[in-house]
Parts: C-alpha cells; structure tokens; sequence
C-alpha cells in the first residue's frame, strides 16, 4: 500500500482515496519501488519478474543510448507478436518505411499546423461531457477515455463517429491496452496461456469499426492537408494500409491522454486548491468570444503545470526495447530479444532531480519556480525514432481541454477513502477510481 501525501509535505487525508499496487507487480507498477532498487544497482540491473528477465537502464545517458539506437533495439510495437494489432501502418514498421510514414504525417501533426487547435478542443470538451450525470458517481477511466477519444476523433482527425461506436470505442481501450501488454510480454513464452484472448479479438474489432468510420466520415480541411488526406493521397491504391495508419493514431491519441486524464482527476479530487486555481484560469482564458490564438497552454500555466506534475508521478512508468542481436549497454552483456527496460517512473522520482520527490506539487512546474524544471525531462512523448507523432496536438489538447472540464464540472472522489488500484496496462490507469462531476 502506498500513500501519497498532498502539497508541502501534508499527509494524505483519511478520506482520501489510496493507491495499491500489487506486491507481485510491485517492481514493474511502482516507480518510487524502481527508483530506490535501481539506484542501489548501479547503471544497469538484471531482473526478474516471473518468466520475465529484464535489463532495467538506471543512467540517463544510457536511456538515450538505448532509445535511440533503433538499428540495435527494436521497439516494443514492431514486434511480430503483435501483427494484428499493428496491421500494415507506420506503428509496426521500422526504419526507413516506419520514417517515411512519419515524414509523411509530420506537416499536418507539426505545431504551427494547430495553433487554431484550442477554440475546437474547448468547444468538443463542453458538448463531450454535457450528458455526464451529476448526481451519481461515474466510472472515471471509461469517462475520460470517451472524451478522450472524443477529442482525437473530432480535433485531430477532423471526423466524427457514431456516439454507440464511441461508447464501444472507450469499453475496449482497456481490454487492448492489457491485452497488448500481455501479448508482448509473453511473446517469447507463446506456449503461456494469455486470458481473455476472445475479449481482446472482439476489443480490436471495436477499434477496427471505429477507425472505418473515422474514415469515411473524414471531413478534410480546406487545404486538403490534414492528417488523414495524406494518410489516404499516400494510399491511395493500399486504403488497408491507410486504415491501419488511422487505427493506430486514433488508439495511440486515447492510450496515454485518457490515462493522464484519468489521474488529473484523481489528483483534482484529492487537491481541491488547485481545481479552484485552474478553474479561475480557465474563466479568464476559455471565454466563449476568446480569439483562437488566446485559448493557448501557454495562457494557462497553472493547468499545464498540474498536467506536468501529473505526468511526472502517474505516467507511464517505462518504455521498453529488445536487442535484435547479443550486445552490451554499458557494461553489462545483454542476450538478444531480451527486455531492456528504460524506468521514466523512476527518473521521474530522482531526488537528486525533484525536491521532495513523492509529493504532488504542480507548482514546482510554474514560471517562476526556481530552479525551473523543463516537462520535456519527463519524457512524456518517448523518445527516439518511436517518439510520439502527435506530440504537439496533446500539448495543446489536454491542458486546454483539462481547464475546460474544471471550468464546467467540479470533481470530487466517491466513495470517500476508497483504495484505488494502479491496472496492468500500456499505460498504468488509476482502476477503481469512481468520482461525482458535479455541474459548477
């Protein structure tokens, strides 16, 4: 059991909820746990979790090594276990083709393309989460999933899809997400039997129908140069190739966002101050007449400082990559296809980087604070040839959209003291977590 205490150093309230983890899944869940374990190892540490043997990077210079050397270390989607959930896109590539589909999408993803981005992602969110009750508590995870999803679909990929597939489409994410997790990290173990193999069929089905309809119903831009009109002009005699592109954008826009959405909630149930600091700077910023160019991360700080330090507690704990042949990092041997792990969580929570380290303190994140923290320490988008295509639209999405919930809604945990658990997923949700969004 782990509890987190709030701003300076204040324990956790008894009614606020608690985050467990589980003791077998401890090392892999609990950057604090990595943090302290790595830090006695030295530069790089053998592991072993189950059948799992894995080489935890500990030395960021060694991180980036890892990261980034793509010819030696094969990111975890490349991976032939998981072909039909990659398809044919640029997720499951490499090299020069995965570089060429990235190339293609670049001008359409790059950050002077959206900086009209905010005025739709605030109008999306307020019409999202009209039909969230307010006089019960709600299932957070799926919530912010299917506004999440929402968001992508509408703002990014400028479509829509049909609110039943949307509602589908936000049930599966957490059936694909642990399933993928699963199939990779058994996939030298295939002879393992991996649960809910039908659920997860059924799931990818789900994201297939929702990637089908994002494309039909694509509404592009005048210019002709949004994302899904070079994904399909690139296409045009391979649309299967063109879908699998879309498929993986729109399940990798909800992956992480919908996590870190997710947590923010948590964190904003637990810390009421900062609700009423982001909701007083999204009254200013996010009026209704606001020019495009004032509804900006940049006008609200506060707000992208609590999603900085959301991230940097609750984010994804750790990437990981498998030499293609026996090599070495740093001094230690390293067979091939074995996992090499690379601990986010864990630099996340350095005390040699952060001052009180395991608090929650966004403020840490402002202008002014000293000595100044750069978010991109956080690594918040991976690293390398696999960092995340649309890292530019997220940084403009969720503060934005985050202020614009706060500003509607006023969130509080329910029940009172719940223990919330930490899931098995790409990306850690908070499970569990049930709040009452409770109209302003």
């Amino acid at each position: 059991m782990i509890e987190e205490g709030g701003p300076g150093g204040c324990p956790a309230s008894r009614e606020e909820p608690r985050v467990a983890h589980s003791r077998t899944l401890r090392f892999w869940l609990d950057p604090a746990n990595i943090a302290v374990r790595l830090g006695q190892a030295g530069p790089v540490a053998r592991t072993k979790a189950g059948p799992a043997v894995a080489f935890q990077v500990n030395d960021p210079s060694l991180l980036r090594k890892v990261g980034c050397g793509e010819d030696t270390f094969q990111a975890w989607s490349a991976d032939p276990c998981l072909r039909d959930f990659t398809g044919s896109g640029f997720a499951g590539s490499e090299g020069q083709a995965h570089r060429d589909r990235r190339a293609l999408m670049k001008p359409a993803l790059a950050a002077p393309r959206l900086t009209a981005l905010g005025p739709s992602v605030r109008d999306s969110t307020e019409r999202l989460i009209a039909d969230l009750p307010t006089d019960r508590p709600v299932d957070v995870p799926f919530e912010m999933s299917r506004l999440v999803a929402g968001l992508v679909i509408e703002t990014v990929l400028n479509s829509t899809i049909s609110p039943d597939t949307l509602t589908e489409l936000a049930r599966a994410r957490s059936v694909l997400s642990a399933g993928v997790f699963w199939k990779y990290a058994l996939s030298p173990w295939p002879w393992v039997p991996t649960p809910r193999r039908r659920a997860f069929r059924r799931a990818l089905a789900t994201l297939d129908e929702a990637a089908r309809e994002v494309y039909v119903r694509h509404r592009p831009d005048a210019d002709g140069n949004d994302v899904v009109s070079l994904l399909k002009r690139s296409t045009d005699d391979r649309p299967d190739a063109a879908l699998h592109d879309v498929r993986a954008l729109l399940f990798a826009g909800i992956e992480a966002t919908a996590s870190t959405f997710a947590w923010a909630c948590y964190e904003l149930g637990r810390h009421p101050d900062h609700q009423t600091a982001i909701r007083a700077e999204a009254d200013a910023v996010l009026g209704t007449g606001a020019p495009a160019d004032a509804v900006q991360p940049r006008l609200l700080p506060r707000t992208a400082g609590f999603v900085s330090e959301v991230t940097r507690l609750h984010g994804i704990p750790f990437l990981v990559r498998r030499p293609r042949q026996a090599t070495y990092v740093g001094d230690q041997p390293v067979p091939a296809g074995a996992l090499v792990t690379l601990p986010l969580g864990a630099l996340r929570r350095d005390p040699a980087r952060y001052a009180r380290p395991e608090e929650f303190d966004p403020l840490r994140w402002a202008p002014e604070a000293r000595p100044p923290l750069s978010p991109a320490a956080l690594f918040p988008y991976g690293l390398g040839p696999r960092y995340c295509p649309g890292a530019a639209a997220s940084e403009i999405m969720v503060p934005v959209a985050l202020a614009s919930l706060v500003r509607s809604r006023t969130l509080r945990t329910a029940p009172p003291g719940r223990t919330v658990r930490v899931s098995l997923e790409l990306t850690p949700m908070p499970k569990g977590l049930t709040m009452v969004a409770a109209t302003r």
